[in-house]
């Protein structure tokens, strides 16, 4: 073994003893970097770095950044008149180091992520000017925080309750299936939608709209389709809701 060889395993050692003492790790952005989460000080200052979200460079629909088109990216475009959502925020694109950073906090239970995302929504919210819109999360497939110990984005939900002094709401929907829904397509994923979510009983009784929000901010953590924002919106407009924005950390593609 060369020095170089030495190092790297003395290194990768130090690392191991530190991990598993402190529960210490290096960056999942440079790399370099020491953490008790899976980001350092100042890739956590990074990742408050995003593309304002009511920036012309975005579809003022779905919150996409766009490339070559103005307004409307070309899939909103052949869409236009079918949403539910009045338009829809994502701060981030799911991809690269921001796609490993979701899943070291999502798959791998990494829960002192949590209140960087939730202050990172908190700001966006601020940054909308929906600080008194009631936050309205989409709940969490049936029995899903008895088995892991925790869902997303109710802890989310909790923080932005608890610190950050928002209104939530997570007395409106429920989700009916404990199925998952990663595989489908957007069509198969807007008709499996139907069948998942629902308002709650209560709110089926025209004397509860009164208890309606005019407006209301959907928040998830991650979106994919759009599908089941949605959904969730549709159900919220059925309820007499007006306006329903939808804001989430990550948008794939």
């Amino acid at each position: 073994m060369n020095v170089f060889e030495s190092k790297g395993a003395f290194s990768k050692f130090i690392e191991f003893l530190l991990t598993a003492a402190f529960g210490v790790e290096r960056c999942v952005r440079c790399g370099l970097s020491f953490s008790i989460t899976p980001l350092c000080e100042n890739c956590a200052l990074e990742l408050q770095k995003y593309v304002p979200l009511k920036s012309p460079l975005r579809c003022k629909k779905c919150g996409k950044l766009l490339l070559s088109e103005s307004g409307l990216c070309m899939e909103c475009r052949e869409r236009e008149g079918e949403s539910s959502l009045d338009a829809l925020f994502p701060l981030h694109s799911y991809r690269q180091w921001k796609k490993e950073l979701a899943f070291a906090w999502k798959s791998e239970g990494q829960r002192r992520l949590s209140p960087l995302f939730a202050r990172l929504l908190f700001m966006a919210v601020k940054e909308l000017g929906l600080e008194k819109t009631p936050i309205v999360p989409v709940p969490p497939r049936p029995g899903k925080i008895k088995e892991k110990g925790w869902d997303q984005v109710d802890e989310l939900s909790k923080i932005l309750r608890k610190k950050h002094g928002l209104l939530v709401r997570d007395d409106i929907l429920l989700r009916k299936s404990s199925g998952q829904q990663k595989k489908l397509s957007r069509d198969e994923r807007l008709g499996a939608a139907g069948a998942v979510y629902d308002l709650r009983p209560e709110f089926r009784n025209l004397e509860r709209f009164q208890d309606i929000p005019t407006e209301a901010v959907l928040l998830d953590d991650i979106v994919t389709t759009g599908a089941t924002m949605e959904k969730c919106a549709w159900l919220l407009k059925s309820a007499g809701v007006q306006k329903v924005y939808g804001l989430a950390l990550f948008r794939v593609g």
